[in-house]
């Protein structure tokens, strides 16, 4: 179905807007024309009387120009059904014609201009009572049931004595409307515009016209039209409104279970309604108009949906300008329901949709959109309201983006992810600078998802749309692949957007035997299935799996037989149901048999593509989960009443050790026996506690029975009817006692390469006095020597430097007290210029000696290194470079000056300018003829 909601109907000199709807085939062949024809013009009868001033105040032409005027007035209603009179006034009363004789008269330009002007006074009240009693009647050819129009011009105050509260009742007991016309600065007095409103019709604002002079009357002969009869529509005895002259039929529309349903927004002064074309001829008119006052502009129609519940039909309406706010109306056959949200401008109702979310032929849901809703961080609104709702209670909420009129348009389309459920697209014309977007949602058992599953942009097509969304419609299979298709409008373009098939996988893992008995660990398999549900193409896809056993544990208790505890495969499925078996080895000892084990499945799909189908790719279902996992447990032996009692014993000894000596002692070990003398243990967990001056440090399995073998550790989650032994070692990794410990620091630094001296460091002073003096011990020789291009990169050590050994004693080194030690020399570049190196970086070397018999230290603690690097700079001499710059800017700055001079740039023009003057104002000689055209230049003035 196609429309077109503003076709063009002239009836005379106005212009109305009525609409057309075609009923299409999948050809594009017109079924239907709705309506057959546009309704004929509309036939309201009026009747006119001007009643013209003709008194002496009025100069020839001006007169004359009234009669213009009342000519153009008359020719701006020739094709309708409307009569006109003409009568003058001054004291005295004429009247020029009648109903009648206009009716009978062809050329009503001459019956005007055969008026001529009366003069004398102005008697206004008595010319009014006249026409009301005289000219508003039968025998003159004034009709019943047309509208009575009094059209009065006038250039000042009345001069008779009757008043017009005498006349105007009369005037308004026969249904007269009245338009005052004053012309002239008479009226700018107070008492006379107090006439002009005693003569008006209510309201006075609307009947009143007021000029400066009678060549203004040509500019309100629109104003007066429009008043009259012609834009608003039907002519009434209150003035001028609307009823389907400016209808727009098929605004919006649908193919109902009824008929076809066409929305008419400029119904009734724009209240609006639909009509429904049914079985009979005659349409059936839907509206709230003529019920509700304030239904004025409220463009209902601008959006319509059926609703279906039990076989019966029902229909969502949509008036986006409902008191600036909008309003949804659900029409039923025995009473209607409104839908009334909050914002003012949110255009509520501009776009409305229904979902049948399970496709039972029940309406589930009815979608209205806001798409003017706005908020600091949302622009445009869908209110999802269920349709056993009354007046919109427990209606959820979508929200787009700011400034993104999400909500301009909606339409379901389908099921697109193959979850059985339909699904709605909304669409955002203006995201993303006018770019557009369209978003889908997936229907689910109680509504929508809360949350998009797919955002298309605009700016992803290349040819970079504007305003895509702007229009969608959905559902339909338009590339005879099966699968439904999504129209989307853009600015200027309409795309089709392709669903791609869906599959699902579904997954089952199982084990064989189901349990593994801890009596015996053999190996033991698994199946994987695959089940995928049918599809009547032809589909191919291709999956990439891995299995995983014990993912995340750092000991292994299964593998595969070839590749460890992972394996990564892959297989080509068509629709079908596939099974593989994979063995899985045990262990001789696994350490953990109460938790099972753990059998994790990823997997990936990657569709064929279709031939049929324009080589559309299937993709996986959102429903599928790309994660499986199953669980192999261990067999428990606890008899026949499936309870394990154990009988646990734990005893424990210092393996021979009787004292512990601080600082003397290396190590404690502690020898731990533990037996069941009942039925399996599980999850037995042994506990020690020791003082924190003892460090944990390993644990060894020193005797275990060989028929039950078990894990090594102190953790032992399956503990059966048997003994094992344990060795816990601990050493010594602290002394908390204070006492003082007497150390040596020996210092070995480089002083010399390639026997060119570096720096000459001869003492090292500690920070603190208790330091004994240090004194110099050696200078030791290099064991091997680089050459002088290695010196740059290479650090300089003990090993290819000379070094001098420096030793400090320390007779008490109390505890946590620091102590430092300065090294100091003086450096020499003398390597600079024999090496032709910059720098170099030198390898000092500090290690703490001790009494190691008495005393023990981590290696780690006692030796330290420090790398220094020495390198020359030079400071960059700038005073050349400043000398150079001030010398050049001089004499460019001479050479510039003397090319200036030399161009009379420093010479005085004025002198020049007054001498010319002067010679310019002698006379000079005249010439009668000349033989060339003289040129004058004038200069310009300020």
């Amino acid at each position: 179905q196609a429309c077109g909601p503003t076709v063009h109907q002239t009836c005379g000199e106005n212009m109305y807007v009525k609409g057309y709807c075609f009923l299409l085939d999948q050809n594009l062949q017109q079924l239907q024309h709705i309506p057959d024809s546009l309704p004929e013009c509309p036939k309201h009868p009026t009747d006119i009387v001007f009643l013209i001033d003709g008194s002496g105040s009025i100069d020839y032409h001006n007169f004359e120009t009234m009669k213009t005027f009342v000519i153009e007035v008359i020719r701006r209603f020739r094709g309708t059904d409307t009569l006109f009179a003409l009568t003058q006034f001054s004291s005295t009363f004429e009247e020029h014609f009648d109903f009648n004789k206009f009716e009978s008269t062809h050329d009503i330009d001459s019956l005007v201009r055969q008026v001529r002007q009366l003069r004398d006074y102005t008697y206004t009240a008595t010319a009014i009572q006249k026409v009301v009693r005289e000219l508003f009647v039968s025998r003159k050819g004034s009709r019943d049931g047309a509208a009575r129009i009094l059209i009065v011009v006038t250039d000042g105050m009345k001069n008779d004595y009757l008043q017009y509260s005498a006349v105007i009742p009369e005037a308004e007991r026969a249904g007269i409307i009245r338009y005052a016309i004053g012309v002239g600065d008479a009226f700018s007095q107070y008492h006379a515009q107090r006439e002009l409103h005693e003569i008006a019709s209510n309201p006075t604002d609307e009947h009143i016209f007021q000029v400066n002079d009678f060549d203004a009357l040509q500019g309100i002969q629109n104003q007066l039209q429009e008043k009259i009869f012609a834009i608003e529509g039907t002519q009434s005895q209150s003035g001028s409104s609307f009823q389907l002259e400016m209808s727009q039929d098929g605004f919006s529309s649908l193919l109902s279970p009824d008929g076809p349903v066409l929305g008419v927004v400029g119904a009734y002064d724009w209240s609006g309604g639909i009509y429904l074309y049914g079985s009979s001829r005659e349409p059936s008119f839907i509206n709230v108009s003529r019920t509700s006052g304030d239904m004025e502009d409220a463009y209902l129609g601008y959006s319509v949906q059926v609703v279906t519940s039990q076989g019966r039909s029902s229909y969502v309406v949509g008036a986006p300008r409902h008191n600036h706010i909008g309003k949804v109306i659900l029409f039923r056959q025995d009473d209607k329901v409104a839908y009334l949200p909050l914002q003012v401008g949110s255009y509520f109702g501009g776009t409305l949709c229904t979902v049948d979310l399970d496709r039972d032929g029940n309406t589930d849901l009815v979608l209205i959109g806001a798409p003017m809703y706005h908020t600091p961080l949302n622009g445009g609104r869908v209110y999802i309201c269920p349709i056993n709702q009354q007046g919109g209670a427990g209606c959820k909420t979508l929200q787009g983006q700011v400034f993104g009129r999400f909500g301009a348009s909606m339409s379901e389309i389908g099921d697109i992810s193959g979850d059985r459920q339909m699904d709605v697209a909304i669409g955002a014309p203006m995201e993303n600078d006018n770019l557009g977007a369209l978003y889908i949602f997936h229907g689910e058992k109680k509504g929508l998802s809360p949350q998009y599953r797919q955002r298309i942009e605009g700016s992803l097509f290349p040819s970079r749309l504007h305003y895509f969304g702007q229009a969608v419609s959905g559902g339909t299979d338009l590339t005879g692949d099966g699968l439904p298709d999504i129209a989307v409008g853009a600015q200027g373009q309409v795309l089709l957007l392709r669903s791609r098939p869906v599959l699902k996988v579904g997954v089952s893992i199982s084990f064989q035997p189901s349990t593994i008995p801890t009596s015996a660990f053999d190996c033991q398999g698994q199946d994987l299935g695959q089940t995928i549900p049918t599809h009547r193409n032809r589909i191919s896809s291709t999956i990439q799996y891995s299995l995983a056993l014990d993912p995340g544990r750092t000991k292994i208790r299964a593998a595969f037989d070839s590749t460890g505890p992972v394996l990564s495969r892959e297989l080509q499925l068509s629709i079908e149901t596939r099974c593989e078996t994979y063995q899985i080895m045990l262990p001789l000892c696994p350490e953990d048999t109460v938790t099972p084990i753990t059998l994790r499945l990823n997997y990936t799909l990657t569709g064929e593509p279709i031939i049929a189908a324009g080589r559309l790719r299937p993709i996986l279902s959102e429903d599928s989960a790309p994660v499986s996992a199953g669980l192999l447990p261990f067999q428990k032996d606890c008899g026949t009443d499936g309870r394990c009692d154990d009988q646990l014993e734990i005893s424990f000894n210092f393996s021979g050790l009787s004292t512990l000596v601080v600082g003397v002692t290396p190590e404690l070990n502690t020898t731990v026996s533990i037996q069941n003398h009942g039925e399996n243990s599980y999850s037995t967990i042994v506990q020690f506690f020791y003082p924190a001056a003892l460090s944990y440090r390993r644990v060894l399995l020193l005797q275990v029975p060989q028929h039950t073998p078990r894990g090594l550790g102190i953790r032992a989650p399956g503990f059966s009817s048997c003994s094992a032994l344990w060795r816990v070692c601990f050493f010594q990794v602290k002394n908390l006692r204070q006492r003082s410990v007497p150390i040596s620091v020996t210092f070995q630094f480089p002083v010399e390469l390639s026997g060119v001296r570096v720096w000459d460091a001869s003492e090292v002073v500690p920070s603190k006095v208790p330091a004994s003096p240090c004194p110099c011990v050696c200078e030791m020789a290099p064991t091997h020597s680089l050459p002088h291009p290695a010196i740059s990169f290479h650090p300089q050590d003990c090993s290819v430097a000379t070094c001098k050994k420096i030793r400090c004693r320390i007779a008490s080194r109390e505890m946590q007290q620091p102590l430092e030690f300065m090294i100091k020399g003086s450096v020499s570049f003398q390597w600079v210029s024999q090496t032709q190196q910059q720098k170099v970086s030198l390898v000092s070397e500090a290690r703490i000696e001790y009494e190691e018999k008495k005393y023990t230290q981590k290696e780690g603690f006692v030796q330290r290194q420090v790398q220094t690097v020495v390198e020359r700079s030079e400071v960059y001499n700038y005073l050349p470079i400043i000398v150079g710059s001030c010398v050049g800017g001089l004499v460019l700055l001479a050479l510039i000056t003397a090319a200036l001079y030399k161009f009379g740039f420093f010479k005085r023009q004025y002198k020049q300018m007054m001498e010319d003057g002067v010679e310019g104002e002698r006379p000079g000689p005249t010439q009668s003829t000349a033989t060339g055209n003289p040129t004058v230049s004038d200069a310009p003035k300020q």
